[in-house]
């Protein structure tokens, strides 16, 4: 199946560059277009990271990107394609858009998304240090990580490396009109590093606190033999330990080959590929004593030393087409096969077999071998026809697509049929035999395994108008048509005993299970109006249509989720090259699936209600001078749970005898879990140098109140606030530019938890907490030649 899946993307890559050689001869005899009475100039758009200039080369004119000159304009951020697939600038965007752009990234030393993403107001992750794509965005789940506008779908990505990675993109609200199933709280898009329009050869050496050493690479040039083509090779080697004992720690290692050919600024065929794999311990977190986690140091580990490695490797290949038709018309076609075939995780990990998970002694955790092992593949293309014209007294970009997504995965858990005990307060280790893993591995305990095919075809149209140079008004639709088949097949299923169970059986139950289809119209529809030449106000209306993998114990599809956002604010650029945003906005969404705790042994799901999150984000990025750059962000959020049964807070996962405390309670008016009411950052730069040279400094603060560790609300994830610094000094050494930088991070120590594990190694709630890395230092040397 895959290899018929890659030969139809080459056959269609191979038609539509046929079809770009005829446009590319015939594009010179193409005249200025007059619409209206006027001549408009050429609507042609370089594909890659916005610069703020045209990109220009030593012999002219160029069709690749530049770096940003200093590092303060890569700070300036004005354009976002996540928000409308076109070229609307943010000002003029009815939506709330954030971007976090590469220079950010450098001078924090942010090697993963999920450090990146503390720049974006209103995003939480629930990551640990291998799995690294769980968010949570404006107060909701987000599974599903987006790479220059295409989904991954169900193939497990592991961490999120930034070493490849021009820009994060993070859209607020329903996306689902461009995206298709998408979460109502936001999508996050990944934007990669794409060649430019000269030669640059960076390498970068750090090292750090807890045996922490990483070799990045990024390598650009032109090929002087063929006008037009260009590469780009980027990627890093990374080897750590960890301050959490026997859990944290181990390798990862991303390549990511880019090869362009822009023979104009009519034409592009940008190819891809991506190799992505790790040997790291999956850390599996702190246990929760009654409202809170267990009061041990945060570098105390539950694993145990002969805990294998875990394994995940994933690949991928793209392409990105671009057509211009004329001078205001263009087709893109983009293509992207995803495929992991490692997931690969046993561990010994919490068993919480009471709501108090510790014992009643208060200070024995029981502990059970765990493993889980997944194979999946995607593959997902579009097709864009963009225009520009003027009709009615207004200049309209116009956007029509098709859209379509595949994807497929194999699912195995098990766990082991003994307990492991240990003292949280007085840990001895080494009693866990190597057997445990493999016992684990067999499921002599339990085993689960899953089959699940979901499909998504796409139609959707928007046009963007503006008027009297003020007036902006954007409207869209799209109509879905998804289905989804899900096969299992565990354990004492229809009588079966422990080892009745396994993947063959698990695709027979797919291919005789009834197909759950969905279908759904997801509109949006928004206004800006510039009231001063620095100052916009906005506000839109937009719908999502989400997808739910899950069942419930009759083995019946869950239905789709819906989402539905109103959201007011400002836009403002107070200063050239600094921009700000103030959002007021209110989601509620349905069709939300939970866990059914009275039928764990099938993994069953139940829906949970109607839930709602409202509140306020700011956000401010750019160059205040050309010597001070900022990063800042606010957030104030309510999310909760608006109808769904009572609570029971003497039952309120259902384990106890109910008729004695009642019955296992529902969740209304219970917070979402891991969504603080406050949370914000600030980060500042200053330059004491000129272009790009000599010493820059910078530091700030990222804090957040308290919130609560799971959506039951017995437990809470305290408050914290932490402090960065960094300095760096650059200069010219023969010719070659050379940068030493020193970043500190959590400079107080502060004790805090990143997040909750609501996805990857959960066994039964309460969940842990995952612990945040105490004070941690890393220097580099970069060279750039």
């Amino acid at each position: 199946m895959n290899s018929s899946v890659l030969l139809r993307g080459v056959s269609a890559g191979a038609l539509l560059l046929a079809f770009a050689s005829e446009c590319a001869r015939a594009q010179q005899a193409l005249p200025t277009i007059s619409i209206g009475g006027r001549q408009r100039p050429p609507s042609v758009h370089v594909s890659g990271p916005p610069t703020g200039e045209p990109a220009t080369s030593d012999s002219g004119p160029s069709n690749f990107p530049s770096e940003p000159k200093t590092p303060a304009e890569g700070y300036v951020v004005n354009d976002a394609i996540t928000a409308t697939k076109t070229d609307i600038p943010i000002r003029e965007t009815p939506v709330s858009v954030n971007v976090v752009p590469k220079q950010v990234m450098i001078d924090q030393n942010n090697t993963t998304v999920q450090e990146a993403l503390e720049n974006v107001p209103g995003v939480r992750s629930n990551n640990n240090e291998v799995e690294g794509y769980n968010f949570k965005i404006r107060g909701f789940q987000s599974l599903n990580i987006y790479r220059n506008n295409l989904s991954f779908g169900n193939v497990n990505p592991g961490i999120l490396d930034t070493a490849n990675l021009e820009r994060i993109e993070v859209l607020k609200g329903p996306a689902s009109v461009l995206f298709g199933r998408a979460e109502p709280g936001g999508l996050i898009n990944l934007v990669t590093k794409q060649p430019l329009d000269r030669a640059r050869y960076v390498v970068d050496q750090q090292f750090g606190s807890f045996s922490w050493y990483r070799t990045q690479w990024d390598f650009t040039s032109p090929v002087a033999e063929v006008p037009g083509l260009a590469y780009r090779l980027s990627g890093a080697y990374q080897n750590n330990g960890s301050f959490r004992g026997y859990s944290g720690g181990g390798e990862r290692v991303i390549v990511a080959p880019v090869v362009s050919y822009r023979p104009s600024a009519w034409t592009e065929l940008t190819l891809e590929g991506q190799y992505s794999g790790q040997k790291a311990q999956s850390d599996v977190g702190i246990p929760t004593i009654g409202p809170r986690p267990a009061p041990v140091p945060l570098s105390r580990s539950f694993q145990e030393a002969n805990d294998p490695r875990d394994r995940f490797e994933n690949y991928l290949i793209s392409y990105k087409f671009r057509q211009n038709l004329n001078e205001d018309w263009k087709v893109t076609n983009r293509f992207l096969y995803a495929a992991a075939p490692i997931f690969d995780k046993p561990n010994i990990t919490p068993l919480c077999v009471t709501p108090m998970c510790i014992d009643t002694d208060g200070r024995t955790l029981q502990r059970i071998g765990q493993y889980q092992f997944a194979s999946a593949r995607t593959f997902s293309t579009n097709i864009d026809l963009e225009g520009k014209f003027e009709a009615l007294g207004g200049k309209h970009t116009f956007l029509m697509g098709l859209d379509y997504l595949n994807t497929y995965y194999d699912y195995y858990f098990a766990n082991g049929a003994a307990l492991y005990p240990i003292d949280i307060f007085s840990p001895i280790y080494g009693t866990v035999p190597s057997f445990a893993y493999f016992d684990s591995q067999i499921g002599s305990g339990f085993k689960f395994h899953s089959s699940v095919l979901a499909r998504q075809k796409g139609l959707y149209v928007q046009d963007y108008v503006t008027w009297f140079d003020r007036l902006h008004v954007l409207v869209g639709v799209r109509y879905d048509v998804a289905d989804q088949t899900i096969g299992t097949s565990s354990s004492f299923e229809n009588g079966g005993g422990v080892y009745d169970a396994s993947k063959d059986l698990a695709i027979a139950s797919r291919l005789r299970s009834p197909t759950a289809i969905d279908r759904g119209w997801s509109p949006r529809a928004g206004v800006v109006y510039d009231i001063l030449p620095q100052v916009s106000v906005y506000g839109s209306y937009s719908r999502s249509f989400g997808q739910n993998n899950g069942f419930t114990a009759d083995r019946q599809p869950l239905g789709p989720q819906r989402g539905l956002q109103w959201e007011v604010g400002l836009k403002a650029e107070p200063l050239p090259g600094l921009s700000a945003t103030l959002a007021i906005f209110q989601i509620t969404k349905s069709g939300v699936p939970t866990r059914d705790l009275a039928s764990l042994a099938s993994m069953a799901q139940k829906l949970a209600g109607l839930q709602r999150s409202r509140g306020i984000e700011f956000d401010v990025i750019g160059r205040i001078t050309d010597r001070m750059t900022i990063v800042g962000n606010y957030a104030l959020i309510d999310a909760k749970v608006i109808a769904d049964n009572p609570v029971n807070r003497l039952n309120p996962f259902g384990f106890y005898d109910s008729t004695i405390f009642g019955e296992g309670g529902g969740l209304l008016g219970n917070h979402l879990d891991n969504v603080p009411r406050h949370s914000g950052k600030i980060f500042l730069t200053y330059a004491f140098g000129d272009n790009g040279l000599g010493l820059r400094v910078g530091g700030g603060v990222t804090a957040s109140t308290r919130a609560w560790g799971d959506i039951q609300n017995t437990f809470v994830l305290p408050g914290w606030a932490r402090l960065d610094a960094f300095a760096s000094y650059a200069t010219l050494v023969e010719g070659y530019k050379v940068t030493a930088q020193l970043n500190l991070k959590n400079i107080n120590n502060a004790q805090y938890f990143t997040g909750v594990d609501d996805f990857f190694n959960y066994n039964v709630p309460p969940l842990n907490a995952i612990p945040a890395n105490p004070f941690t230092a890393t220097g580099q040397i970069r060279v750039e030649f």
